[in-house]
């Protein structure tokens, strides 16, 4: 980057006299790293009439407040120096896009994008996933910016496998709404899906969270219901499980040797009453531990 900015500035300087004007002064302050003195001068160009229709202006104003963004707001998720950069990057870029500076303005604002995905990749937690969701939007805004064309499928498939995750942990802990924080879940990982129908996460953990689902009904079932109700419950469970049933024969399918999918198994087809396959997935379990004990209790989301 600093090697398209010299290069734009030699370019520059060929046709302006050092001192000359505020927009000169301004690329000679941040040369100098005196940035305060810059953005000073390069604002008070990008108010005079004689700047206002040059490509260098703004590209420089762009650097300056990228450099001032480095500098002071780096960690500010909302900077407004960072807004401030990319607005004039983009300007510059749109009035001359075959101008010395437009690569530079490209590589700039792929900066900015990569700040916003790195902002969001450190927002998937309970209390910060709003930050992770407009940060990656942002992301996607600002790379299509610069090439409409740009495929994003194997990065939505990451923010939504985490997306996911976030939601199955904000169910665990928030229980008067973990109905609807689950739904959530299931709806990421369903997005996931979409586009690959062969990712293991995806597909096992959908499987756990329906097995989990009836595994809790079991621990919280009232074993004194009358015949009625018991039968309604058997009902309700067999339904759950059956669900769980093909995302994790497909996690299975894609890594046979993989333990906490073999218990799954295990455990649908025990609740399912089919004993056989339940015994078969049990002996797998215990040849993949060389002879150990499969283990029990519901299973963790991967």
């Amino acid at each position: 980057m600093r090697k398209i900015f010299y290069i734009a500035l030699l370019l520059f300087c060929t046709n302006s006299i050092v001192g000359q004007n505020k927009l000169t002064n301004a690329v000679y302050s941040l040369k100098n790293n005196e940035l305060d003195k810059a953005k000073e001068l390069i604002d008070a160009a990008a108010e005079d009439s004689a700047f206002l229709s040059k490509p260098a202006t703004w590209y420089y104003r762009g650097f300056i407040y990228k450099d001032l963004f480095k500098r002071d707001e780096a960690s500010d998720i909302n900077s407004e120096l960072r807004e401030k950069s990319i607005e004039y990057f983009t300007k510059a870029y749109e009035m001359e896009k075959g101008s010395p500076f437009s690569k530079g303005c490209v590589n700039a604002i792929k900066y900015f994008a990569q700040t916003f995905y790195n902002q969001s990749a450190t927002s998937f937690n309970p209390n910060d996933y709003p930050v992770a969701v407009s940060s990656f939007e942002r992301y996607k805004e600002l790379t299509k910016r610069i090439n409409p064309e740009a495929d994003f499928t194997e990065k939505d498939i990451q923010f939504n496998l985490a997306m996911g995750s976030t939601f199955n942990r904000i169910a665990t802990i928030d229980s008067n709404n973990a109905d609807v924080n689950m739904a959530k879940s299931i709806e990421y990982y369903r997005k996931v899906l979409s586009a690959d129908s062969n990712n293991f996460s995806a597909n096992y953990n959908l499987g756990i969270i329906y097995y989990n689902k009836g595994v809790e009904i079991v621990k919280k079932m009232d074993y004194g219901l009358d015949l009625d109700g018991l039968t309604k419950m058997q009902d309700e469970l067999f339904e759950i499980f059956r669900t769980s049933l093909p995302y994790m024969k497909k996690a299975y399918d894609l890594d046979p040797r993989r333990r906490e999918t073999l218990i799954g198994l295990e455990g649908i087809y025990f609740s399912m009453n089919d004993v056989e396959k339940s015994e078969l997935f049990k002996k797998k379990i215990e040849e993949l531990d060389g002879g150990g004990e499969p283990g029990s209790g519901d299973t963790q989301n991967k």
